[in-house]
């Protein structure tokens, strides 16, 4: 399957690299040039993302991915975390959001992309189960623990909550960090293969700031990482299929329930 790069006419960063220069260090067209007018902070910020996208997106999951594995002893930099991914899009100007697959997305390769993507989850969820078992060293029994107590004497509220935060909110703000911001910082770059892999295993990393550290278990890490890296190329598929990360956040927010639903089902 070809991954083709979905782009909109005349979005900045979508030309190539001058000849003989570094491709994650040549200024894209638009970058300002000298006498141009004063910019506030987060002018200056898009255009240097616009300039240099992929040095700016691993700054940028540089601080994403600190953030969320030290989210794995405090609370509030958990939620911390949540908000500044979603606040990676503020890096681009409106105007470029579609280029970056905040766009809407054709059904059948969404539903169909969103199958593949159930098969990845089912597979790992069975591979964990059978590499290590179903207790603690395995890292999908650990899902439903992560809102237990949330709300103290309302258990009924923890059941809601997770399913709004697995469902909606973590898939759609994740989706457009990763599968959107970051994912399109690499592509314009190094195509279409290299973003579905790059955003793959940076996914894959900030995971460890919610399974396996608190506490520390190498088991729950050895299942957590490969199997999240799977889930984020058959999401990345589905990018590279229907442009929007949008699709990917749907998808995610489907299979995340049936994994969760399956996790709980083992306990």
């Amino acid at each position: 399957m070809m991954l083709e790069i979905h782009d909109e006419p005349g979005t900045p960063g979508s030309g190539t690299p001058a000849s003989g220069a570094s491709a994650s260090d040549t200024p894209a067209s638009g970058a300002p040039g000298p006498g141009a007018p004063r910019t506030g902070r987060l002018d200056r910020l898009r255009l240097h993302h616009a300039a240099y996208p992929v040095t700016s997106a691993a700054a940028l999951f540089a601080v994403l991915a600190a953030v969320r594995v030290a989210g794995a002893f405090t609370f509030v930099v958990m939620v911390l975390s949540v908000a500044l991914s979603a606040a990676v899009l503020l890096v681009l100007p409106r105007a470029d959001w579609a280029a970056a697959g905040v766009r809407r997305f054709p059904l059948l390769p969404a539903v169909l992309g969103t199958a593949l993507v159930a098969v990845v989850y089912g597979q790992t969820f069975l591979a964990t189960r059978d590499a290590f078992g179903d207790g603690d060293d395995n890292w999908t029994t650990w899902m439903p623990r992560l809102f237990e107590g949330m709300v103290p004497g309302a258990p009924w509220a923890d059941v809601v909550a997770m399913v709004l935060a697995l469902g909606v909110l973590v898939p759609l703000v994740e989706e457009v960090c990763y599968r959107g911001v970051l994912y399109r910082a690499v592509e314009v770059r190094w195509g279409g293969y290299a973003a579905v892999v790059t955003t793959a295993a940076g996914w894959a990393a900030v995971h460890v700031g919610d399974y396996g550290l608190n506490p520390f278990n190498l088991k729950v890490l050895c299942g957590l990482l490969p199997s999240v890296f799977l889930m984020g190329l058959a999401l990345g598929v589905l990018r590279a299929v229907t442009g929007s990360a949008l699709a990917c956040a749907a998808a995610q927010g489907v299979c995340n329930l049936l994994l969760l639903g399956a996790a709980a089902a083992w306990l």
